[in-house]
């Protein structure tokens, strides 16, 4: 029973994840973006891609305080999801300017807003390709987990590449502000109370 609620949950999510390009594809093909489809596409796919990347980092904490263990399972989905979204994101960007890379590069390089943005991208490429069993096993745990902490530079960079570039409105400027500083406090409380410095010997 657990398996077949879990292989439900996880079609379901897929499905839910899949939906906001989906959308997006048919408006731009077919609806009222067709005419200028590269700020909002842009937009769309940079916010969800945020969004997905606050999720994944919610999913634990989720799952200890329930006390249920289903939510760990959705992490590599979501994760990628916020990846494959991010990637899109820049493939548009680039598209936009004729994928002039000497441009890009130097705009990159100009604007801090594109280059805390770009660095979010280059740090999910690490995660995406050790996001596999495989990956995992070959890297031994320690270094697979050492290698998963960047997901919250990821976060915070990507919440600042938006934030800076006026994606975001003022309230969920606010909110995923917010979620995101309390996101990063469980998690250096949890790895605060898993190192204990030694004790004192006087």
């Amino acid at each position: 029973m657990r398996a077949i609620f879990l292989r439900l949950i996880k079609a379901a999510v897929f499905v839910a994840a899949a939906m906001p390009l989906c959308v997006l594809a048919y408006d731009v093909f077919f609806g009222p973006l067709a005419a200028n489809p590269y700020p909002p596409a842009l937009r769309a796919t940079g916010l969800w891609s945020l969004r997905f990347l606050l999720a994944v980092l919610a999913l634990s904490p989720l799952a200890r305080v329930a006390g249920w263990s289903w939510p760990l399972a959705l992490r590599r989905m979501i994760g990628l999801y916020a990846a494959f979204y991010a990637f899109v994101h820049l493939a548009i960007w680039a598209k936009d300017y004729g994928f002039a890379w000497g441009f890009l590069g130097r705009e990159i390089l100009l604007r801090f807003f594109l280059t805390i943005g770009t660095a979010a991208v280059i740090l999910l490429l690490p995660l995406t390709a050790t996001s596999f069993d495989a990956a995992r096993r070959a890297l031994g745990a320690r270094a697979w987990h050492f290698v998963h902490w960047l997901v919250y530079p990821a976060a915070a960079a990507a919440y600042i590449h938006f934030m800076l570039a006026g994606r975001l409105t003022r309230a969920e400027t606010v909110i995923d502000g917010a979620i995101l500083a309390g996101l990063l406090l469980w998690r250096l409380a949890g790895s605060w109370r898993r190192w204990r410095p030694p004790a004192r010997v006087y």
